[in-house]
């Protein structure tokens, strides 16, 4: 018997219905049967599509993380200079997050709480943003404007940290401001750091 041709517009009724109850009522406590009255589909109907709820979560963070750096790689097209190439991106990454509560709570909380989960998601679509970050380093470094004594993967991570703690912050905050409004400050603490320098 031949299989039924699978539906792109249910596919993403189903991701929609995880994403919202991943973020409202916890990855462990959503249930298939959950995202599947959610979507309006069968619960079968969701092993149709995915294979269960790791699954469903790790689809939600690969396509949520091509969508971003598709737009990045746009965005840096065309632009000049390490340092507002390097401002642009970080301004996406709180903005993209920031545009999305849901989204935000899954990448900030849920993720977390999976160690196989977070061993994959280190190996995923997020090293091909530490790639983009690390080039942008070193872009700067041949414009003499970073210093070339930096360890470019290290300081890669610190960067991404920077964001991903100013994001958990946001969101623990319960979103009382706009998350992309911590840009400058970002951008002041990478540049300058915590040094006070003497006038």
């Amino acid at each position: 018997m031949e299989k039924a041709k699978k539906s792109p517009e249910k596919r993403e009724r189903i991701i929609r219905a995880a994403k919202q109850a991943f973020s409202s009522q916890g990855f462990y406590r959503t249930r298939i049967s959950d995202i599947a009255k959610a979507a309006n589909v069968a619960d079968g109907t969701v092993y149709v599509y995915f294979e269960g709820k790791e699954q469903l979560l790790s689809s939600i963070f690969e396509e949520s993380m091509s969508r971003f750096l598709d737009a990045g790689r746009r965005e840096l097209d065309g632009m000049e200079g390490a340092l507002p190439r390097l401002r642009r991106v970080l301004e996406l990454h709180l903005e993209s997050l920031g545009s999305d509560p849901e989204l935000a709570t899954i990448f900030q909380i849920e993720l977390r709480h999976s160690a196989r989960f977070m061993g994959a998601y280190s190996r995923s679509r997020l090293r091909d943003y530490f790639r983009m970050i690390e080039e942008l380093l070193e872009e700067g470094q041949r414009e003499g404007i970073f210093r070339r004594d930096l360890d470019l993967w290290f300081t890669t991570k610190l960067v991404f940290g920077l964001l991903d703690e100013t994001a958990t912050n946001w969101v623990l905050s319960e979103r009382n401001y706009r998350l992309s409004s911590r840009l400058d400050e970002v951008m002041d603490f990478l540049i300058h750091g915590i040094q006070s320098i003497p006038s």
